[in-house]
């Protein structure tokens, strides 16, 4: 993985931690792909 080379500074993923508090909050890309997903279930099979 490419990622391995930034150590533990960059931070990757769809959801932000807090470590002091362990608080997980969602980041705009996860709610991109949650709004996605909503709407292609929903969405007229051909």
């Amino acid at each position: 993985n490419f990622e391995w080379a930034y150590g533990y500074d960059k931070r990757f993923g769809i959801v932000r931690v807090d470590y002091d508090t362990q608080e997980r909050t969602l980041k705009d890309s996860a709610k991109w792909y949650r709004d996605t997903i909503r709407l292609t279930r929903n969405a007229p099979q051909d």
